[in-house]
């Protein structure tokens, strides 16, 4: 496929760029993506800037009256857009559709807030004058979406800046660019107006890079990894635009001896595996209190024994494919290194022979946390195992780490879970549960997976710029 959706029509793009797209579950390529050129990235800025500049001068409720039409028209087209999903990214198909149902609570969530921007008056300091403070929108905003969750994502940077009064220029990730030209449908069906919302596939060294250097563009959102991340910061600095980043995680499980053991394996497993692995909120690394390890070890290699692997169209499939042979390859190398290095495997531990990628439900025990696997993103289905003797021990092991995403303890005592919610120096914390990003909570990462937040009302106000006004009536 060729095309862009600039302006609200797709446009075949004169870029001799491409990629095969391949269905991770099979191997197989079924289509191509073309990529924009600069010259169509420049277009469609300029034609964003323009219907930002219109947009922002109608009332926020009735902007939020236009975005709101998006629900019904995700409902309506829900099974074909997640088994199209299934097909580019290979996750199983019961969690696209879940994806798409968060992506509609979003939705619904952020055009309740159409009646928030609140001002303030300030307390005035000379006679005869008033001091206001106003939130207007920032403007043209850029935001690049990842392959991992790319339909709930892309509504992260497109519904708020929408409702704010801002337009958005979203570089898609080339592993779901199909998927995502498939939703612009949607923009193209809703009264949204046309400049609004624009996509444009290509790479992150080619369109990203053009887009974080672009003068028009006032504020870039990306969620990816940190290297991207550190990437899009250092070209934003050329014009100083405003960056909000969402990077990697890693994080940390600690499993005290006062845990419901049942309930912690059921959770880091469901965690775990949800999209095979690859999400930046996984548990990533397990602390295990020596008193229970062997009991812990023992329930978790039951549990991952027992998962299924493999067609993601299987309602009895547990998960799908990884992405693409590249993070397969990874994940292998990371595994194998571990073990060379002394960690034991428990269980799995190679790729699954198929034509498709996948790996096996891998468990590495007495890793040190000092190798690769452990003190870095692995992005898959592996759970790495560290045990530990004293509880500041474990909290310093679990911040030792210069990603600050996610965390996670389980633990029946009370005074455990509150030491480690005030010891944990991470942006969410999680208590005897799985990850659960709240529609009205907050996303943000410490240190460096992230400047900035996505999601409730402070996720909402990052599209906003403050003016204050002296206002003299003498």
């Amino acid at each position: 496929m060729n095309q862009l959706f600039i302006n609200n029509e797709f446009i075949e793009s004169k870029s001799t760029e491409s990629m095969d797209v391949i269905n991770p579950a099979t191997g197989e390529a079924f289509d191509t993506i073309t990529f924009a050129t600069a010259e169509e990235v420049n277009e469609a800025v300029e034609k964003s800037k323009h219907a930002q500049q219109e947009w922002e001068k109608v009332t926020q409720p009735k902007r939020a009256e236009h975005v709101k039409m998006l629900i019904p028209l995700l409902e309506q087209n829900k099974n074909e857009i997640a088994e199209f999903y299934v097909k580019e990214q290979g996750k199983i198909l019961s969690s696209a559709i879940g994806e798409i149902d968060k992506a509609i609570q979003f939705i619904d969530y952020m055009t309740s807030l159409s009646m928030s921007n609140k001002g303030e008056v300030l307390q005035n300091t000379r006679e005869n004058e008033t001091i206001q403070l106003t939130k207007k929108p920032i403007g043209v905003t850029a935001g690049i979406v990842p392959w991992n969750a790319p339909i709930l994502v892309l509504m992260r940077k497109v519904i708020p800046a929408l409702i704010t009064g801002c337009s958005v220029v979203i570089k898609p990730s080339e592993e779901t660019s199909l998927l995502t030209l498939k939703l612009a449908q949607l923009f193209k069906q809703s009264t949204i107006p046309a400049g609004l919302v624009q996509i444009l596939p290509g790479t992150g060294e080619t369109v990203g890079t053009q887009l974080a250097q672009h003068p028009d563009i006032q504020l870039i959102s990306l969620t990816g990894s940190m290297k991207a991340g550190k990437s899009v910061f250092e070209n934003s600095a050329s014009n100083v635009k405003k960056v909000n980043l969402e990077l990697g995680g890693n994080a940390p499980v600690l499993v005290t001896a006062n845990a419901n053991l049942d309930k912690a394996v059921d959770y880091i497993v469901t965690a775990r595996i949800n999209n095979a692995g690859q999400v930046c909120t996984c548990p990533e690394r397990i602390l295990v209190h020596d008193e229970v390890h062997d009991d812990f070890v023992a329930k978790l290699t039951t549990k991952m024994k027992a998962l299924k692997v493999g067609d993601p169209f299987d309602e009895n499939t547990d998960y799908g494919a990884i992405i693409n042979q590249k993070q397969l390859d990874s994940i292998d190398s990371k595994v194998k290194q571990a073990v060379n290095n002394g960690a034991k495997l428990v269980t799995g531990g190679h790729k699954i022979e198929s034509s498709g990628y996948y790996y096996a439900p891998t468990i590495l025990d007495n890793v040190n946390p000092e190798e690769e696997a452990f003190k870095n993103e692995i992005f898959g289905p592996v759970i790495p195992i560290v045990t530990y003797t004293d509880f500041e021990e474990a909290i310093n092991l679990a911040n030792h780490t210069n990603a600050g995403l996610s965390s996670y303890i389980f633990s029946e005592n009370l005074k455990e879970v509150m030491s480690a919610t005030e010891q944990l120096k991470f942006g969410e914390v999680y208590a005897n549960c799985e990850a659960e990003e709240v529609v009205n909570g907050y996303h943000a990462g410490w240190r460096e997976s992230g400047l900035g937040g996505a999601d409730g009302i402070h996720g909402f106000e990052e599209y906003y710029n403050t003016t204050v006004s002296y206002i003299r009536y003498d």
